[in-house]
């Protein structure tokens, strides 16, 4: 996936403030301590962590967080037993639980189920993260000096080191963020809605960030706060391959030409430039795919295949055929 860098930004920041939060039942601790919206802290936050096999992955990046934020909710898209041990062992420890969801219901779905336990806890902030990212030990210091200096920010992402590339130096407005280490404030799901999860794995970064934007909010880097990311399967690559291909499975890539054209649909009117280098960078990978790709075939018909469920208005998981 490219990280587009343009810095168009549709509105200007609202000023208004969140609501007050819903309380109900529920097995996570309540605070009904009251802090206006321009104080964030550690205890502002609470972190999903989506997992699915993470095995070792999933506690590295857990360890990074838990002394950073107020509790670690884990959610879990139906892992292998192996990687279930390790989270059992994560869940003895305080401040985080895990929710066992013994399916794959995508990252969307998962992202989504943080957002209660946020809302019961009254916590302020919600900190969604992938089970392949690890977080500097001053994420949120550098994220609660962010908000501090700009009470009116609503999402922040940090700077990302992927596959020891480092990405995203400068600091500002942007134009999206992906998902893993984005903090968005709580109040802002009421106004713009949650993940979309019919999109099930990819480009549930573009959406979200797009309907910010258009509901006139910003997204702000914070260059302070670092985080390590991979993305796809590590691979050498010439400079010029290196911006537009990242070794992904034929699934994988079902998901990106699917999910782009609903996208596309959704948004080309307001933001025709971002769709566009979008677009543009996906036509330039179908050709990278056939020198790079393992199985280049492979992936050229699962490509296909996203074009044709679109037509035919499918979304979520993806399906074997007869399955």
């Amino acid at each position: 996936m490219i990280l587009l860098n343009d810095s168009g930004v549709a509105g200007v920041l609202s000023t208004k403030r969140a609501e007050p939060v819903r309380r109900v039942h529920g097995p996570f601790p309540k605070d009904e301590r009251v802090r206006p919206p321009e104080c964030m802290n550690s205890e502002d936050v609470l972190a999903v962590v989506v997992s699915y096999n993470g095995l070792q992955k999933t506690k590295q990046t857990v360890e990074a967080l838990r002394r950073q934020v107020r509790h670690i909710h884990i959610v879990d898209n139906g892992s292998d037993v192996e990687s279930l041990g390790v989270l059992e062992s994560l869940e003895r420890e305080p401040r985080i639980t895990v929710e066992r969801l013994g399916e794959n219901r995508g990252v969307g779905y998962a992202l989504n189920r943080g957002v209660q336990p946020a809302r019961e806890m009254g916590c302020s902030w919600l900190l969604t993260m992938d089970q392949d990212s690890l977080v500097d030990g001053s994420l949120i210091e550098a994220y609660a000096a962010a908000v501090a200096e700009n009470p009116k920010c609503v999402c922040l992402t940090p700077q990302i080191t992927t596959n020891n590339n480092t990405k995203d130096v400068a600091g500002g407005q942007i134009s999206y963020a992906i998902t893993s280490g984005n903090l968005v404030r709580v109040s802002v799901f009421d106004q713009i809605g949650l993940y979309d999860e019919g999109f099930f794995v990819d480009y549930i970064d573009f959406d979200f960030c797009l309907r910010l934007r258009r509901a006139g909010y910003a997204i702000h880097r914070v260059p302070a706060a670092m985080m390590e990311h991979r993305l796809g399967d590590s691979v050498e690559l010439p400079t010029v391959a290196r911006k537009y291909y990242a070794r992904h499975s034929p699934v994988r890539r079902y998901y990106m030409y699917r999910n782009f054209l609903y996208m596309a649909e959704r948004y080309l009117f307001d933001f025709p430039g971002f769709v566009f280098k979008v677009g543009l960078s996906l036509m330039l990978r179908l050709l990278f795919i056939g020198f790079l790709d393992v199985s280049p075939l492979a992936s050229y018909r699962a490509i296909a295949r996203g074009l044709w469920d679109y037509a035919l208005r499918k979304k979520g998981r993806y399906m074997e055929r007869g399955g």
